[in-house]
């Protein structure tokens, strides 16, 4: 069972400067406090993590953050208990999870491995990892790991390597995932199509793998709900972690075949999404 390191959150003030204008012949006026944005002081935090993370790493350095990793914190500064997050970062997928809030995740781009660390953003998550000994409740861990996510960042302990629990996939937010799959599976001439891969892109753009039934591959990239991109690939052009599981919508169940398990794919509210094809051997 899973061990919970305890942590500690580190709370974010900030405050702006009343400002104050005089004007002849009128009462001067000054307007109230003005609060940041999440997405202000995500910049601020985010400029600052890459100062205090330096320049670029060496092969060495960078070895020290390839992988996977698990990491937890507790948010004590608030009075809310032990053990309050936890993340699992794997090469395809980020897990954050609070209990009672919910879990957050998205897909990772591409790590910047620097010299004191590595950062990485995975959907809303911006994360960053440290080999820097953490030391919670006698438990000492070789890494620490700092979590931003809406604006506010989370503290604690990590290791490498996750060794419990169902792994996440790209599937692990396939609700969200649907307006797009939905879209391009349509596209498909050869039926029933199957999704092996999908993923958020840049500026809401969505990338969607898919396998028709004549076994030819396309990608789909949806831009504001419409089809942009369908294009054939090759079969060595392949993403971590596609086609483990795939993704077949509508409700005809798919045969289930050597090495194959089918199970169905539900949304929050349990509204059945299609099935999922997972490979068992």
């Amino acid at each position: 069972m899973r061990t919970l390191i305890r942590g500690a959150l580190i709370g974010l003030v900030l405050s702006a400067t009343a400002l104050s204008a005089c004007q002849r012949q009128a009462p001067s006026s000054e307007e109230g406090p003005s609060t940041p944005s999440n997405a202000e002081r995500e910049a601020q935090i985010a400029a600052e993590t890459l100062a205090a993370l330096g320049g670029p790493a060496s092969a060495e350095q960078r070895a020290a953050y390839e992988g996977e990793f698990q990491a937890s914190g507790g948010i004590d500064a608030l009075g809310s208990g032990e053990g309050a997050w936890e993340l699992t970062l794997l090469d395809d997928y980020a897990q954050f999870t609070r209990p009672g809030l919910g879990e957050d995740g998205g897909i990772p781009g591409e790590r910047d491995y620097r010299e004191h660390g590595m950062r990485v953003v995975a959907g809303q998550l911006t994360i960053t990892i440290s080999q820097q000994a953490c030391t919670a409740s006698g438990v000492e861990l070789p890494y620490t790991a700092s979590i931003l996510f809406e604006g506010v960042p989370y503290q604690g302990c990590a290791r490498r390597g996750v060794t419990e629990g169902e792994r996440p996939t790209w599937a692990s937010v396939l609700p969200e995932l649907m307006p797009a799959i939905n879209v391009c599976t349509e596209r498909a001439t050869s039926r029933p199509a199957r999704v092996t891969f999908a993923s958020p892109l840049d500026e809401g753009e969505m990338l969607v793998r898919v396998r028709e039934a004549n076994g030819s591959r396309r990608e789909c990239i949806v831009t504001a709900g419409e089809v942009s991109v369908y294009e054939p690939l090759a079969d060595s052009d392949r993403r971590n972690g596609e086609g483990d599981p795939e993704f077949q919508p509508g409700g005809s169940r798919p045969a289930a075949r050597n090495c194959r398990t089918v199970e169905a794919a539900v949304d929050r509210t349990g509204t059945q999404l299609g099935w999922l094809i997972r490979e068992s051997c």
